[in-house]
C-alpha cells in the first residue's frame, strides 16, 4: 500500500479534496472560497466501482467545510485530534444529510452509505494526529446516523436549518465517536 511519505506534494494533492476559504484569514490571498478535487481521487473511485457517487459525496462533505466556515463551526471545547475529528465527522454528516434528504440529492441512502463506507477505509486510525478524521466506523456511524435524521424527518419538504443540524450532530457526537463507534 502506497502512504503519503510515498508521494510528493503535488501526488498526494491528485489523491485528496478539501474546501478552501480564506474567511477570518490575517493575510488572504484574494481567492474565493472552493472546493479542490484531485483528479486522483475521481479516478481511484471509479476504479473501485463508485464514480457514480463518491463524487458527490466528496463534493458534499468539502461543502460541509464550507457550512462550517460560514456559521463559524469550528469552534469548540475540544482540541488537537479531537477537534479535527468533531469537524470532519461533522461534515461528513453534512454531506450525508443533504444528499439523502427528499429535498436535497434525494440519493439512495444505502447505497450512498455504501460508496461512503468504501472510501471511508481511506479514513485514518491516527487518534494522536491533528489530521484525525475519526476511524472508519466512526465516519460511517456519522454519516448513517445523518441518512437517518433526513429519512426519519416527518416532514419531507422541510431541510434542517444548518445550526439546527449541527445542534443535533453535537448532542449526538460522543456515541459517535464511543469505541470506535462500530
Amino acid at each position: 500500500m502506497m502512504s503519503r511519505g510515498d508521494l510528493t506534494d503535488a501526488e498526494w494533492a491528485a489523491f485528496n479534496a478539501f474546501a478552501y476559504s480564506e474567511k477570518d484569514d490575517p493575510q488572504p490571498l484574494g481567492i474565493s472560497d472552493r472546493i479542490v478535487m484531485g483528479d486522483g481521487i475521481l479516478q481511484g473511485m471509479t476504479a473501485v466501482g463508485l464514480g457514480d457517487v463518491a463524487p458527490k459525496a466528496i463534493t458534499a462533505h468539502e461543502f460541509g467545510h464550507h457550512v462550517q466556515f460560514q456559521k463559524n463551526l469550528f469552534e469548540s471545547d475540544l482540541t488537537g485530534p479531537e477537534a479535527t475529528r468533531r469537524t470532519e465527522l461533522m461534515a461528513d454528516a453534512f454531506g450525508t444529510y443533504y444528499l439523502t434528504h427528499a429535498r436535497g440529492e434525494s440519493l439512495n441512502a444505502t447505497r450512498l452509505l455504501k460508496s461512503e463506507k468504501s472510501f471511508y477505509q481511506v479514513g485514518d486510525c491516527s487518534f494522536t494526529s491533528r489530521g484525525h478524521h475519526g476511524t472508519p466506523n466512526q465516519r460511517l456511524a456519522s454519516s448513517s446516523w445523518a441518512a437517518g435524521v433526513a429519512d426519519d424527518a416527518a416532514n419531507q419538504g422541510h431541510i434542517l436549518p444548518s445550526l439546527k443540524l449541527d445542534e443535533l450532530f453535537e448532542a449526538k457526537l460522543p456515541d459517535l465517536v464511543k469505541p470506535d463507534a462500530g
